[in-house]
């Protein structure tokens, strides 16, 4: 016979910065379209610099953490995974450039050097041209990560910035009235804090969380979203 590959909808995603350690079970509600389901969350604040400065001082006690999270929600050993990560060695920054379609040589950015970088374009920019998030980080502090997914046994499938995750919770939340040009002045607003773009009033309107009634959804949800960001990345 010829099998297919299942489509799995159920991912768990992780965000990890210098302050917090955050794990949320998360999938896609089969009754209702666009309801999600958090199925487990738990953020674990980090006091003894276990990842001070965005580098893993302390890799075992992260691994720890994360895989007495999956033990404790029976989580199955194959589930994909995705991985957000902020702080002050992580590059992250909205700029201006002449042009929505740059060239290599555009990017005249001396943070970029000795960096893995992408960029993604946002919007006309209010202050003239064109707006575009860039995100980077050094290729040791990468592979740092992808060691850390292999020695958590983690099928490890994103990594990306906090603020390129939040990006994609706000175009989802948008949906078919996602306007590039709102998002300008939603960042000019917000003084261009991807960050605080989205509101716990949208957010919760897309969650079901029955399964996690002892949450306080209101406290949690800034942790929360970068990891919602994080599975409606993989267009979930």
């Amino acid at each position: 016979m010829w099998p297919f590959n299942q489509q799995k909808s159920e991912y768990l995603t992780i965000s990890l910065t210098p302050q917090n350690l955050v794990c949320t079970l998360i999938d896609k509600s089969q009754n209702k379209k666009n309801q999600i389901n958090i199925k487990a969350h738990e953020r674990t604040t980090l006091k003894h610099l276990e990842f001070s400065q965005s580098v893993l001082f302390n890799p075992t006690r992260i691994k720890n953490l994360i895989t007495t999270f999956i033990k404790k929600n029976h989580i199955k050993k194959n589930i994909l995974v995705a991985l957000s990560l902020s702080g002050p060695k992580i590059f992250e920054k909205v700029v201006q450039l002449n042009s929505p379609s740059p060239k290599l040589q555009d990017f005249t950015f001396p943070e970029l050097q000795n960096l893995n970088w992408s960029s993604v374009y946002l919007c006309p920019s209010e202050r003239d041209g064109f707006d575009f998030l860039i995100c980077g980080m050094k290729p040791e502090y990468l592979f740092s990560y992808q060691l850390l997914a292999l020695s958590c046994q983690l099928n490890l499938k994103t990594i990306t910035t906090g603020g390129h995750a939040q990006l994609h919770l706000y175009k989802y939340l948008n949906g078919t009235k996602f306007r590039q040009s709102q998002l300008s002045l939603d960042m000019i607003s917000h003084r261009y804090n991807l960050n605080s773009l989205v509101t716990y009033d949208k957010i919760i309107n897309i969650l079901n969380t029955e399964q996690i009634p002892t949450v306080d959804l209101q406290k949690e949800y800034l942790f929360l979203s970068a990891n919602l960001g994080l599975f409606v990345s993989e267009g979930k």
